[in-house]
């Protein structure tokens, strides 16, 4: 390969890191491709970014000076585990700065939540505009006035329609640049976790005005909260209400199929996927009666429509059915509006079978802590196990090399390369976290092209301070060795960095060994894995 055609030479960085990648893969044995971590629910997603320390200077050695000795191997292990688990893995230096405060001291820190990154705040000026409230939203499109006319709702639609897709790429954009530079690393993992667990289709008709108010307003603040507040909020937001259909679910009359089908009363959908995925679990304990009996509760929770010239929950009464309901055996008495949803959910949140499909304790902090203090969770075979998501990849390889994004709308489009457009999942049990659905040849072959490209300094919107992270003068083999214990906790001998070693070493130019190191570290199985 040190001699490839001219017309190849562009793309050294892919093709190298892709064939030295399957060579190296190749040798892993797929029970260990395969072990997953426990408490998986934990290690899903993401948001926010740990400010790399600010550089001091060394005093020289003396009798006067204090220097503390380096932290212990295990310390690092674990500290790089926490931060692969609890965070979108370490900032530069952050590693040695958490083994050396305690793993304990810097979960304690995120569960109360940090102050918020000056960095990240500035980062997120230019998407400001996409996580103002619906209505705002509409008057910036088609201007404040637009109410005094009168429009169908597909009229309305075909007018946004040439905002729609720009919206929902700086939605994504905005959640990735959390993701990377927030100091609420924990929080930003959870509310990701969250948009999967409640997941709702961005590009589905006028869910898009939502969207970023569902993130905002409904997700994130109860991101680490109460899981029955969680729910509730989720279940009164215009953007699940719309997903799923339950805006326009009514009462019957007569509640047979027949009807049900002549005139699309009663809808089922959201009812569903409550009990199936929210709630219960797929083995909850739930019958179909149960569903159609959950459906009627929640009749009348709707939306104000956008033609109404509002945009928010709305309880409508004339479409709630208020007759007797049971569900898994609590009577619902009826002449009840909208009290009896909100006793639903909160019947739902404490049920056993809720507890088993999610946690036994409803308050996530801690759930959090109980996870961060199993041995289980601390066990070597966990370590290093779990596939990353592509986004966990791509926050992951940005916040190692201390970069940002630069303000425009390209990651959104990076994330759509790997295989995980953010917020535009269309089914609602959201991305998946675990490898079989991303360790695809398609998938694994983007990931190496992604590693190259980083390699090559070349992801659109990602601005990496090269000289800081890997300058291009240095020892190649030096930088290997700090970045395999670093960021991967190889030893200098390791296998992975001999082979990083001597691809590289085929090549004379400073930049191309740097590209080319960087290619291979990023795109070997230690860094993919979790």
């Amino acid at each position: 390969m040190s001699s490839l055609p001219a017309f190849l030479e562009p793309a050294r960085g892919v093709i190298m890191a892709t064939m030295w990648w399957t060579r190296l893969f190749a040798t892993t044995t797929a029970a260990a491709l395969c072990a997953c971590a426990p408490s998986q629910a934990i290690h899903t997603a993401a948001v926010n970014r740990v400010a790399p320390p600010v550089a001091q200077p060394v005093p020289a050695a003396s009798a006067s000076v204090r220097v503390d000795p380096p932290a212990s191997v295990e310390a690092l292990s674990r500290a790089r585990h926490v931060l692969n688990r609890f965070a979108f893995g370490p900032r530069p230096g952050e590693v040695d700065r958490v083994a050396r405060g305690g793993v304990e001291r810097w979960v304690d820190e995120q569960l109360a939540g940090p102050p918020e990154s000056p960095l990240l705040e500035a980062a997120l000026v230019p998407h400001r505009a996409a996580f103002v409230p619906p209505a705002q939203l509409v008057d910036d499109w088609l201007g404040d006035d637009w109410e005094q006319e009168t429009r169908s709702l597909k009229e309305l639609r075909r007018e946004m329609r040439p905002y729609f897709r720009e919206h929902i790429e700086r939605l994504a954009t905005a959640e990735l640049t959390r993701d990377i530079l927030s100091q609420r690393q924990l929080e930003a993992v959870m509310t990701d976790f969250w948009a999967n667990h409640f997941n709702v289709f961005a590009a589905k008709g006028f869910v898009r005005l939502f969207e970023g108010d569902y993130l905002e307003r409904a997700l994130r603040p109860h991101a680490l909260g109460k899981f029955s507040e969680l729910l509730l909020a989720t279940a009164r937001h215009p953007a699940m209400l719309l997903y799923l259909d339950n805006a326009e679910s009514k009462r019957e009359s007569r509640p047979s199929p027949a009807a049900r089908k002549k005139r699309g009363g009663l809808n089922e959908n959201y009812a569903r996927e409550l009990l199936e995925l929210h709630t219960l679990g797929v083995d909850g304990g739930y019958t179909q009666a149960d569903v159609q009996n959950v459906a009627r509760i929640l009749t009348g929770w709707s939306v104000v429509r956008i033609n109404e010239g509002a945009f928010d929950y709305v309880f409508r009464r004339n479409a709630h059915d208020r007759r007797s309901k049971v569900v898994m055996g609590e009577a619902f008495p009826g002449g009840v509006d909208e009290e009896e949803g909100v006793r639903l959910l909160e019947f739902l949140a404490r049920h056993p079978s809720t507890a088993r499909h999610l946690a036994r304790d409803g308050d996530m902090r801690q759930v959090l802590r109980a996870i961060f203090e199993d041995d289980s969770f601390w066990s070597p075979a966990a370590r290093g196990t779990k596939l990353k998501t592509p986004l966990e990849l791509l926050a992951s390889a940005a916040r190692a090399l201390g970069a940002k994004p630069d303000g425009s709308l390209a990651l959104a489009k990076t994330m759509t390369q790997l295989g995980e457009p953010l917020l535009q999942e269309s089914v609602p049990t959201g991305y998946p976290d675990s490898e079989p659905e991303w360790a695809s040849g398609g998938g694994m072959l983007a990931r190496m092209s992604f590693a190259g490209t980083l390699g090559e300094n070349n992801v659109a919107g990602l601005e990496v301070p090269w000289d800081e992270s890997v300058p291009s003068g240095a020892d190649v083999n030096a930088l290997v060795n700090q970045w395999g214990a670093n960021l991967l906790g190889l030893a200098p001998g390791a296998r992975t960095l001999n082979l990083v070693k001597s691809e590289v070493a085929e090549l004379s130019e400073p930049a191309q060994r740097r590209s080319l190191a960087v290619a291979l570290l990023f795109g070997s199985p230690e860094f993919q894995r979790q």
